[in-house]
């Protein structure tokens, strides 16, 4: 009698989670945002880097999600059409970073918020309203009403909301980013399921990454190397590649001679994909030699890393004199 492979029962379980994601269940939905979490924040890095952007796209695909899961015809598909929102989220920040012509009206009509994202009037399941509704109610009264008017109401920009609630539009951008975090986090936690294998590959992936960046900078340099693979296939956010892992060895050389450390500061995992968002710190004479965060999207092979993508963050100007 033929077997199902790993990767099919992984298909049949998220098709099945699907299915009732589709007919209402918050639960199910909850696991397959868990599940996939690790790989979208990895893919908003690759497209805006390492900055808040990134995230923010994730959690915006998340309530996005949340409103269109009705409209999922192919349940086995859930995993693309998820990343694909994503995608588009990613290239409407792109689009937006690009130099504005037209003045105030160009600018006001690339904020405003497509229907299909309007939460209140996507979400036709109860359960799912109630689900929103109850995570709502725990965020701060700032983050709440301005998430209301953002995703619930009917404004048709920032400019609307910032007028409506008397703040600059720096402090509307400001309390949703927050907001969208906490709500995220607050959706993902209310619901009761467990993923228990998920949940032990992420407490595995986390302990084996803190202690190897710990044993690392206490001179286990060669037993931290093993770890990746001697044809390692190594990414810069700048465009760079290179293959082998000598490439990596320099680099850990010229941060163990130079005192800069990282020191992770979250493990996602999902499946053979790790990301490690880290702190550099870099030695007190010299604070501005890195630039003060990476992340790191690591391809897990059977015993080793297998691919290596490293994304820097903006690194920030010196103060003047």
């Amino acid at each position: 009698m033929d077997r199902d492979s790993p990767a099919q029962r992984q298909n049949t379980g998220e098709t099945a989670l699907a299915l009732a994601a589709i007919g209402g269940c918050a639960e199910s939905l909850s696991l397959l945002f868990q599940h996939h979490r690790p790989r979208l924040y990895a893919n908003a890095v690759a497209l805006l880097g390492f900055t808040s952007d990134a995230e923010d796209a994730v959690h915006d695909t998340f309530l996005v999600a949340i409103a269109r899961i009705g409209q999922l015809r192919e349940p086995g598909a859930f995993g693309g059409w998820l990343h694909a929102m994503l995608r588009n989220r990613c290239l409407m920040e792109r689009r937006r970073r690009r130099p504005q012509t037209g003045g105030a009206e160009a600018e006001r009509h690339f904020r405003e918020l497509p229907d299909e994202e309007r939460i209140e009037t996507g979400i036709e399941n109860r359960e799912l309203r109630d689900w929103i509704w109850a995570a709502l109610q725990k965020l701060p009264e700032t983050q709440r009403v301005t998430v209301m008017l953002r995703y619930f109401g009917s404004c048709d920009s920032y400019e609307e909301v910032a007028s409506i609630l008397g703040v600059p539009i720096g402090t509307v951008r400001s309390r949703l980013f927050d907001a969208k975090i906490r709500l995220s986090d607050l959706l993902l936690s209310s619901a009761a399921g467990r993923d228990d294998a998920h949940e032990k590959l992420q407490a595995e992936r986390k302990a084996f990454y803190k202690n190897a960046f710990h044993s690392l900078y206490r001179g286990n340099r060669d037993k931290f190397l093993s770890h990746y693979a001697d044809d390692l296939h190594l990414l810069w956010s700048t465009g760079t590649q290179s293959h082998g892992r000598e490439h990596f060895d320099v680099e850990m050389d010229t941060d163990l001679r130079t005192g800069v450390r990282i020191r992770p500061k979250s493990v996602m995992a999902s499946g053979n994909v790790t990301v490690v968002e880290g702190v550099v710190v870099n030695p007190p004479e010299k604070p501005y030699l890195c630039p003060p965060g990476c992340v790191l999207v690591m391809k897990e092979g059977r015993s080793q890393v297998e691919r290596l993508h490293i994304h820097l963050a903006r690194r920030p100007s010196p103060p003047a004199g």
